[in-house]
């Protein structure tokens, strides 16, 4: 069965004041627990199109009881049906970064010129008081650092946490080094590796009940050692035996995000954990898929499939209207430099409406719809001042859509 839902031991513990062991450090030199957030849906592929972070999207997720995650490998079935929730209202947005002027981005410290930044190349994460800085650059998705109340954190050496696209079995590692305060007095200098792995595959029941399959995990292992001071690394001679987070999320096909993760954090001398906890992310809460034409079309896709799969299992022939049946569409030229050409006969009467989104979900033209009788029609979208890259054209009649690519060149 597929669907579409809200998530949190208080999550305030993934944040770096109210972690208890830290709080009672003395030393100047302290282990950061950094909580790493990023996102990438499956089975099979994870890419930029239907993965990358979109601004204005918003996700609730339920903060649940924390649950083994299981080993790697194909096949695999995850049952979290009867884990507890903890907390039922934990909410994560991402929005692009604030402008300076109207040309300026300001991430962090840093300034980006508007003109040198490509759509939502740059994107600012938020959950529990805390922006996380991302930057999409070359299918390469880096935190670039973070910040709440209490911590500014820098990574000097961006953490690579997603090369796009990733299927199953393949990984990507990195290094890296951050700077910054604490409380504002307090210095942190960090370094360590992160690597994210498409590990696992299989069918995942949810603690809704409901199940999903396929679905790709992926799992990241990031490493946290402190730098004793500008000058002099610490290592595992002079006691900094570092900590270790581990994520594991799961994604679907057509969700942009994920629909489910862990996260447990250990000593790396001893294996000791921490902290751990896990997160439900209900699929009829993931919301944006209203404006998400790209994931709604596979889901579309999958739902047809389920229904042509019980269909050919019914002994009764179940007459059944498609779109082809209501209107055929001609659309010329694709690539596309100036004006796309619609040529559309209807073989009945229809409400007959053409919707152009970006990639990433985002409405950039509109023929609205209007009741029209059977024939022959011709319509034109200008396209002129569009960038050149993919866009989708949605195609509706009484109710019925089909969604088409369409090149800018």
């Amino acid at each position: 069965m597929r669907l579409f839902t809200k998530g949190s031991q208080s999550v305030k513990e993934l944040t770096y004041h109210n972690i208890p062991f830290l709080q009672t450090m003395k030393t100047k030199t302290l282990t950061f627990l950094v909580f790493v957030v990023f996102v990438l849906p499956v089975c099979g592929q994870l890419n930029t199109v239907h993965n990358h972070y979109r601004p204005g999207d918003v996700l609730i997720k339920q903060q649940v009881e924390y649950v083994d995650p299981g080993s790697s490998g194909q096949n695999r079935v995850w049952d979290f049906s009867r884990l507890k929730t903890i907390n039922d209202e934990y909410t994560l947005t991402y929005n692009l970064p604030s402008l300076e002027g109207d040309s300026v981005y300001l991430l962090g410290d840093k300034r980006y010129r508007k003109k040198d930044i490509g759509d939502n190349e740059l994107i600012v994460g938020t959950e529990h008081n805390t922006m996380y800085y991302y930057h999409l650059t070359n299918d390469s998705l880096l935190q670039l650092g973070h910040e709440n109340p209490s911590v500014k954190l820098e990574y000097t050496r961006p953490m690579a946490l997603m090369r796009f696209p990733l299927n199953y079995g393949q990984s990507v590692s990195s290094a890296y080094t951050s700077k910054g305060l604490y409380s504002g007095t307090v210095d942190i200098q960090t370094q360590g590796t992160i690597t994210t792995t498409a590990d696992a595959y299989g069918k995942i029941i949810l603690p809704s009940g409901d199940s999903l399959s396929p679905v790709l995990r992926v799992k990241t292992v990031q490493t946290i050692f402190d730098i004793a001071d500008e000058d002099s690394y610490t290592t595992d001679e002079t006691n900094n035996v570092g900590k270790q987070l581990e994520t594991c999320r799961w994604y679907s096909k057509g969700y942009r995000y994920p629909v489910f993760e862990t996260i447990r954090n250990i000593n790396l001398s001893d294996s000791t954990e921490i902290f751990s906890t896990a997160f439900f992310f209900p699929p009829q809460d993931h919301l944006y898929l209203d404006t998400d034409p790209g994931n709604q079309a596979l889901l579309d896709k999958l739902w047809k499939e389920t229904e042509d799969d019980v269909t050919n299992t019914d002994n009764e022939q179940v007459k059944t209207v498609a779109l082809e049946e209501i209107i055929t569409c001609k659309m010329y030229p694709n690539p596309v430099e100036s004006i796309l050409n619609l040529e559309y006969e209807l073989k009945q009467d229809a409400k007959v409406s053409f919707e152009l989104y970006s990639i990433e979900g985002l409405p950039v033209k509109k023929i609205h719809a209007k009741p029209q009788k059977a024939g022959r029609y011709y319509e034109t979208l200008d396209c002129t001042s569009l960038y050149p890259k993919n866009y989708v054209l949605r195609i509706t009649a009484n109710g019925m859509f089909v969604n088409e690519v369409i090149i800018k060149k």
